[in-house]
């Protein structure tokens, strides 16, 4: 299941909400675990949408998305030098997960990030529908 390590990056995130709208929020079941990513459409990936939605208007713009992700980012970081090493980011796959090509910094992050949010944006419209969301949350590869 550990295989899913880079739309676990890309996603396992979520942006600072104001009390009350955090509140309402359920609990995100990937806020610590890289591999609860689950195939597009069951109960963990709406989940998960819900959750990155957060002003909860059934769309997660560029925003939501990054926010969620760099919660994510800051998370792996363990050392917080704004870089993703090979050795954090094993850690979060497991011994069963892949190998990772190489150290990722925020910039490299943030780029890849962007690619995969405009690709999955199929609307264009700067937001992604639940229907898009399927399409975003199990990359095959981020960087």
């Amino acid at each position: 299941m550990r295989e899913f390590l880079w739309g676990a990056v890309a996603l396992m995130v979520a942006g600072a909400a104001p009390a009350a709208a955090q509140a309402a929020k359920p609990v995100d079941p990937m806020a610590d675990d890289a591999s609860a990513l689950a195939p597009a459409g069951d109960a963990a990936s709406r989940i998960a949408f819900a959750y990155a939605d957060r002003d909860a208007d059934l769309l997660v713009t560029w925003e939501e998305y990054r926010n969620r992700a760099m919660r994510l980012f800051g998370k792996v970081d363990a050392n917080g030098d704004g870089i993703l090493q090979v050795a954090e980011l094993q850690a979060l796959a497991g011994p069963k997960g892949p190998t990772p090509p190489g150290d990722v910094d925020l910039g490299t992050f943030n780029a890849g990030l962007r690619k995969h949010f405009d690709d999955g944006d199929a609307g264009k419209d700067g937001a992604l529908t639940p229907a898009e969301w399927r399409n975003v949350v199990r990359p095959s590869k981020l960087f």
